[in-house]
């Protein structure tokens, strides 16, 4: 065979496995594809599934991951994998990257002259530590602040961590909005149902397929209990623990005073005996243990 007839031969072999070959968009479809058939295989109990995989999907351009899976079990100390936390209702969601990393605030910027001098927050600048900037919406910006470990700064909030939201004014300096909070990190939802706390009414035997705990959300609700409001529980099974993560509905619009109000009894169904494992309430990040934090 001449080099001539060789390289005709090996031009239309590559043209023909090139032709073959999926696309880029049919690649990105079908790992998306598979990607959302494992997605699927979650152990989420009821309703909780479609809840989570609508979450997915409405955050997929954000890179939230499903919270739990049925392919490995993880040990106890590692918390459900997920991508986005708040410190509390209200505030943008964030990567909890930001709670280890914490990226410093640049100081040369406009914000960050302005929380060392003209918008100082009502915390003493000798018990700060550093700034990190959690996100900017609109003209608010949010940021956690990082306390030194002193026994002043812990009377200000237990883990070390303070929050602030400033405001960026039409001439563009930047005032103190509101803050002076701690963070408590918690697990992120966008689909509009409210976070809720629990804690258990009794121990469970090893060999319970049913949990009793009593659900309580931080709405104000004028002294009514969730009981009406209650949506199904996400359950998430690990080698050691099993997490259980209540919400509720909102209450209809109106105005509500905050006196507290009796917490909402509710059975868990499990898909399997708890065994030996720990039970972790999935509404924090990390989970905590239930009845350690009482709703």
């Amino acid at each position: 065979m001449s080099d001539h007839d060789l390289e005709t031969a090996l031009r239309a072999t590559l043209a023909g496995r090139a032709a073959d070959a999926p696309a880029g968009d049919d690649l990105a479809d079908e790992v998306t594809r598979v990607g959302l058939a494992r997605r699927r295989r979650r152990r989420v109990a009821g309703a909780a599934a479609v809840l989570a995989v609508g979450a997915l999907a409405g955050l997929a351009g954000r890179g939230l991951v499903p919270v739990a899976g049925d392919a490995e079990p993880q040990p106890a100390d590692t918390p459900p994998a997920t991508e986005l936390i708040t410190c509390n209702p209200g505030w943008p969601a964030f990567d909890p990257a930001l709670l280890t990393e914490r990226p410093a605030l640049d100081p040369e910027s406009d914000l960050g002259a302005a929380v060392r001098t003209t918008a100082r927050p009502p915390i003493a600048a000798r018990l700060i530590e550093r700034w990190t900037l959690v996100d900017q919406v609109s003209s608010l910006a949010y940021l956690l602040i990082w306390l030194k470990d002193t026994p002043e700064a812990r009377n200000m909030a237990e883990d070390g961590l303070s929050t602030a939201v400033y405001s960026r004014e039409a001439d563009g300096t930047w005032t103190f909005y509101s803050g002076g909070g701690g963070c408590e990190p918690q697990r992120f939802f966008d689909d509009g149902l409210l976070p809720a706390s629990w804690s258990l009414r009794s121990t469970p035997d090893p060999d319970a397929t049913s949990v009793d705990i009593d659900v309580s959300s931080d709405e104000c609700s004028s002294g009514q209990s969730d009981a009406g409001r209650l949506t199904e529980p996400m359950v998430e099974y690990y080698a050691d623990t099993v997490v259980i993560t209540t919400r509720v509905e909102p209450l209809p619009p109106g105005a509500y005073t905050c006196q507290g109000s009796p917490p909402a009894p509710l059975t868990v169904h499990l898909d399997e005996p708890l065994g030996d494992r720990q039970l972790l309430d999935g509404r924090w990040y990390p989970p905590r243990p239930a009845g350690t934090q009482p709703p």
